[in-house]
């Protein structure tokens, strides 16, 4: 049971909403530096400014409360603008990954129909395939602009500087975010506005953001945890550094000449930055605290990294549906420590604040510790719902517990390990991959006859997409990969692909995973690297 201090602390979260976060700035700190991208810079007024005039202009093209604003675009500044109009005036944010295919992201925006689609440049060919009657087209950045779109600088001069008359309620949605899962389409996570308020002041609290702080932005945008950590430092008034997209070599040299403290990684991009190659510009002095997240960490990378960096690292475990639900704090990395403490460099760590989490069993029954069971949480900032499914909301959310697809267990002391996922989701360099699209685009091929797909473990992305196929006429690895890479995503195709006579099945008919999976997890101190 929560304290009366926790209880009073998470009633005063919930009468609050993201927008507060940019109306407050302006306000306290309107010199301090909000957002730095490619050597612009705007302060927390300049930023609100900009997100007021932008709102305006969207209200003047129409938009209204809960209308759908989509973006398809790497990290920029006016991400973060978009972002901010719609958490000021109501309107949903649906951001898009870039980096599916056309008619992966002509799903979601379909499924979101958005009013207004924010889009980069080097994006125009994909917009113009998936380009429907209804919607207004803004381009953010410099290039060939098509007489259908118009200008991101001049449709933000076209808005009026001015907080709105009402804002937006604490249960309002804010945000859609699609999320794979193991069974049909992409669904679209409703977030609402004091949820993410909540999930940034957990953030903030468990990692010590202070105003000080500079936070390296490297996560791309349309990921959920960008976002949560982008909200987590502007909450306290920290300037946001932003970088287009991951380089190591550049992060290295951003660290050093913007006095970086704070920044997320997934595993694959500290086992990046960890390379030889830079082993002679390694200057972390400044860093104090690593977030990294989307599954547990080697720990052999772990400690090389601690050696490194020191101990400045916090793994948090969460999902889009689920915000912050765990983490293993800087003071519990100790590579060092008891035989239990060096233990737990492999767990999720212990529950945030305000979080229940319980394991539970098949039957339901509550399982005991040590334990393995499904994970399943409760607290005020989970998803409300997934857009347009409510058949799969009724799936996820029982009586405010959400079932976070994981199998896991607690020790004695609370320390969360995962131990597989229950859903069949393979998460490689951070990327959620669902295997059922991969199996399709196989299927596909004229001479797939049978086809399963898995993940296994890769030293440099956590996992790597392995496929087993059963030939119905001749064929050859890389003609498949190829026939993949123009269905999905490239980070989705197969990087192995094993040519079987049949596969192996349950008494149901259905494919055997587990037995497939069995002989590459064997061994592993985790199934979820």
């Amino acid at each position: 049971m929560l304290q009366a201090g926790v209880c009073h602390l998470r009633g005063w979260i919930m009468n609050k909403i993201v927008a507060d976060i940019i109306i407050s700035n302006a306000q306290r700190i309107p010199g301090h530096p909000a957002v730095i991208d490619q050597g612009r810079e705007y302060t927390f007024l300049q930023y609100a400014t900009r997100v007021q005039r932008l709102l305006d202009a969207l209200v003047q093209a129409g938009c209204r409360r809960r209308y759908r604003v989509s973006v398809l675009s790497r990290n920029c500044a006016e991400y973060l603008e978009i972002y901010g109009a719609c958490e000021l005036g109501g309107f949903i944010a649906a951001p898009v990954n870039y980096r599916l295919t056309a008619s992966e992201i002509n799903y979601i925006v379909d499924n979101t129909t958005p009013s207004v689609l924010f889009y980069g440049a080097e994006f125009l060919p994909v917009v113009a395939e998936i380009r429907t009657p209804g919607t207004l087209y803004v381009q953010i950045d410099q290039g060939e602009l098509p007489e259908w779109a118009v200008p991101y600088a001049e449709f933000i001069e076209g808005g009026e500087s001015k907080i709105p008359d009402k804002l937006p309620a604490p249960e309002d949605p804010v945000y859609i975010v699609h999320t794979s899962g193991t069974t049909g389409n992409p669904k679209g996570a409703v977030l609402g506005q004091s949820a993410q308020y909540g999930t940034a002041q957990v953030i903030s609290d468990a990692a010590g953001i202070t105003r000080d702080d500079r936070f390296l932005l490297v996560q791309p945008l349309f990921h959920v945890g960008a976002k949560f950590l982008q909200l987590a430092h502007h909450l306290q008034g920290a300037a946001i550094f932003i970088q287009r997209e991951f380089n190591p070599r550049v992060v290295w040299d951003t660290l050093q000449k913007e006095r970086i403290t704070t920044l997320q990684l997934v595993p694959t991009m500290i086992e990046m930055l960890l390379a030889d190659e830079f082993a002679g510009s390694r200057d972390p002095a400044r860093v104090k605290t690593i977030f990294y997240s989307t599954a547990p960490i080697r720990e052999t990378l772990l400690r090389k990294a601690l050696s490194v960096f020191g101990p400045v690292f916090i793994q948090q475990y969460g999902s889009t549906e689920g915000s912050s639900i765990s983490n293993l704090t800087k003071s519990q990395h100790r590579p060092d420590g008891t035989a239990a403490q060096q233990r737990r460099l492999l767990s999720a760590g212990q529950a945030c604040t305000g979080v229940e989490i319980k394991i539970v069993n098949s039957d339901g029954t509550v399982a005991d510790a040590g334990e393995p069971g499904e994970i399943v949480v409760r607290h005020p900032d989970i998803m409300q719902e997934y857009w347009n499914d409510p058949v799969a909301t009724a799936e996820s959310i029982s009586d405010g517990w959400l079932n976070m697809g994981d199998i896991g267990y607690l020790d004695e002391e609370g320390f969360l390990f995962i131990v597989d996922r229950k859903k069949d989701m393979i998460i490689s360099g951070g990327e959620n991959i669902y295997p059922r699209e991969v199996e399709i685009a196989l299927e596909q091929h004229r001479a797939v006859k049978q086809c399963a797909v898995i993940g296994i473990p890769d030293e440099r992305w956590g996992e790597a997409v392995c496929a087993f196929v059963v030939l119905s006429g001749e064929c050859v690895e890389s003609e498949l990969t190829e026939h993949c890479r123009t269905l999905i995503a490239g980070y989705k195709k197969p990087k192995k692909i094993h040519f079987v006579e049949e596969l192996p099945r349950l008494a149901t008919g259905k494919v055997d995973k587990v037995k497939l999976r069995a002989p590459y997890w064997q061994g592993q101190q985790t199934q979820v690297i």
